[in-house]
């Protein structure tokens, strides 16, 4: 059996962890997804299709996922004289294909500590260390929308008014040459109506390095419960984004080098629901953004995925997305994918997991798309369909 450093480094600090603290609760979550597959294109491995341009979040993912991805959180609680105090660490595997890479080992993936009850703010919570912070998604195309991460420090949990108030900064020196600082706050959990709240989200970056950028973004979020009534079933999200220069728009480092004046702005709406047998998810995504070179380039996506259980622990899933996108100057690019997907579940929900899959997708795309597989088999083609099998769990 071979193991890699970050493998072996992994399980010394999980042994140290478990040793600190084997006279309290040790908690542990996680996340994972793997199966095989198959596609109709002769002398090619199994393929999934995206297009290679435009917005983030318009690949819907059900059936379309090449990859095997895990992630497996350990969190240690301790309390000490009022104070509450945890050390966290989380590692994840990726392997972007169907093969056996043990040589991937396992990466930290977060690893920070957090505290609450001191004196001068028993509300607040403070932390340090590399953490993914706040984040806020669609599921159904795998895309965290806001994703406040990285390696920093900061408090929050501040009640300032009728919302709560946190504050952190980032440092990134990934690339020792253009190191970068960032600074998120955000203002949450502000009660507008009856099952709504809103969220802001500023955020603030610098290239630290000649020729790096300042940068500026602010993202709307409104969170709504019963959408249309008590007992609906139905939830709605929807994100108003900005942003300038070195930030991204999912509040988070962009491109240093983006000169301050090349703006960027994105609309997102989703809702899912879960009503008797029949529940699901769907989206509809707007934006423009311009790169470093100052190029627009415009998105579109509209998609969803439902489920319909026809016992407790069979349902059917079926997904559709529709994405396009058009650089300036350039031609519109476009992709449409369906999805049928037979389940066995622990339960009738859309939420319930672990969901164990059989699925068929098909795709096409126009000649502007290029290659949205990555196989050189479908070079020269504007449709496939694939099949297989798989799992995703989280606990």
């Amino acid at each position: 059996m071979t193991f890699t450093f970050k493998t072996t480094a992994f399980a010394a600090g999980l042994a140290a962890l478990l040793a600190s603290g084997a006279a309290h609760a040790l908690d542990y979550s996680g996340y994972f997804r793997a199966g095989p597959g198959l596609t109709s294109a002769n002398n090619t491995s199994r393929a999934c299709y995206g297009l290679n341009g435009g917005s983030s979040g318009m690949k819907y993912r059900l059936g379309n996922e090449c990859d095997f991805y895990g992630e497996f959180q350990l969190s240690q609680g301790f309390k000490k004289d009022g104070i509450e105090y945890s050390a966290n660490l989380m590692v994840n595997h990726y392997t972007p294909a169907t093969q056996d890479s043990p040589d991937e080992g396992l990466n930290i993936e977060q690893m920070w500590a957090e505290a609450k009850g001191f004196d001068i703010a028993p509300e607040a919570t403070f932390w340090i260390g590399k953490e993914r912070g706040r984040r806020s998604d669609v599921h159904i195309v795998d895309t965290f929308f806001v994703e406040m991460k990285g390696v920093g420090a900061g408090a929050k949990g501040f009640s300032v008014g009728p919302g709560k108030l946190g504050v952190a900064f980032y440092k990134t020196d990934s690339d020792a040459e253009h190191p970068g600082n960032r600074l998120n706050v955000e203002y949450v959990d502000i009660g507008l109506n009856p099952g709504g709240t809103l969220n802001f989200f500023a955020t603030a970056t610098q290239g630290d390095f000649d020729g790096g950028t300042k940068g500026a973004g602010l993202t709307l979020r409104h969170d709504q419960k019963d959408l249309f009534g008590a007992g609906s079933g139905v939830n709605n999200m929807l994100w108003l984004q900005f942003a300038a220069g070195s930030t991204a728009l999912n509040a988070n480092f962009g491109d240093l080098t983006r000169p301050f004046d090349n703006k960027s702005w994105r609309v997102v709406e989703s809702i899912n629901w879960q009503k008797g047998a029949f529940g699901g998810q769907a989206m509809a995504l707007f934006a423009r953004e311009k790169d470093a070179a100052g190029v627009n380039t415009d998105s579109t996506s509209i998609g969803g995925r439902v489920s319909y259980a026809m016992t407790k622990n069979f349902k059917l899933l079926a997904e559709v997305g529709v994405s396009q996108y058009k650089p300036d100057g350039g031609e519109k690019a476009r992709l449409t994918k369906v999805t049928l997907a037979p389940t066995l579940s622990v339960g009738p929900g859309f939420f319930d997991r672990p969901e164990f899959r059989l699925y068929v997708t098909h795709a096409n795309w126009n000649t502007a798309a290029g290659n949205v597989t990555g196989q050189p088999a479908f070079a020269d083609k504007t449709s496939g369909t694939s099949y297989g099998a798989q799992v995703e769990w989280w606990f």
